[in-house]
């Protein structure tokens, strides 16, 4: 019953950071929920810890404040995705084996499911997370999961579906996605960058459009209903400590600030 709630209090805590219902500089400690929930304080500091370590939330020493997402680290994070998706897909590509197959089914699942649908997201996860892999080797998916907090996968999604036109483009990435998997090594290279040039062209467009990247709850309204497990394919208990970032995410010279500490 503890594990019940506390992910209820988790994807309702995740809903109010994603509709900016707190402010940037806004400090929450455990007594801040502790009496609305009826969670313990170390069940609370459970689903701070997960909530930071996903990237919804900055660490201090006692207390937690918003993570702060704005189009400079969206577009790092992007960057960075891109390398990682370059280097397994060409793996993938070359090995010939099973992983391709799978990565040709979830494909295939995501073209034919709309976009805003949830479904996708977590169908998008898993895909990653099954491109990661590299047999018993888990290097790919635990540097992706440091540099890539989890978040942004969301917090992308919410972006790049947030109109009819860009949910478009992301059902002709998705239907893109699908052929790119069926070339050689050349061509799955050219079709990923195309890819992933469309995916920042719909992301700067989501952004243009929603700077502050706030998210209202009708938009949010059954779109954040699963925590889903990340690139690695788990799915962190809320038990543990932070897990911070190797680098941060941030462009702006001098003023590098890691999403958690």
């Amino acid at each position: 019953m503890p594990q019940i709630a506390q992910l209820s209090f988790y994807l309702d805590l995740r809903r109010r950071l994603l509709a900016h219902e707190f402010s940037a500089d806004e400090r929450l400690v455990t007594k801040t929920f502790t009496d609305a929930t009826g969670l313990t304080h170390s069940a609370t500091i459970g689903v701070l810890n997960a909530l930071s370590t996903d990237g919804y939330l900055n660490k201090h020493k006692r207390s937690y404040t918003p993570a702060v997402w704005c189009s400079d680290n969206m577009l790092e994070c992007t960057d960075r995705l891109e390398v990682f998706v370059e280097i397994c897909a060409a793996r993938v590509i070359i090995e010939q084996g099973p992983r391709l197959k799978k990565l040709h089914r979830l494909a295939g699942v995501m073209a034919s499911t709309g976009p805003e649908d949830e479904a996708f997201f977590l169908k998008a996860i898993e895909w990653l997370a099954a491109l990661f892999e590299a047999g018993e080797r888990r290097t790919i998916s635990e540097v992706a999961h440091k540099l890539i907090p989890q978040a942004y996968y969301r917090v992308l999604w919410l972006l790049v579906t947030s109109s009819s036109s860009l949910r478009n483009v992301v059902r002709k990435v998705a239907a893109q996605n699908v052929k790119a998997l069926e070339g050689d090594l050349p061509g799955i290279r050219d079709s990923q960058a195309m890819i992933f040039q469309n995916v920042r062209r719909a992301l700067e467009t989501g952004i243009s459009s929603n700077p502050s990247l706030r998210f209202d709850r009708a938009q949010l309204d059954g779109r954040v209903e699963i925590r889903e497990a990340d690139v690695r394919g788990r799915v962190l208990a809320m038990s543990h400590p932070v897990y911070p970032l190797f680098l941060p995410a941030d462009r702006s010279p001098g003023n590098a600030v890691p999403l958690t500490v």
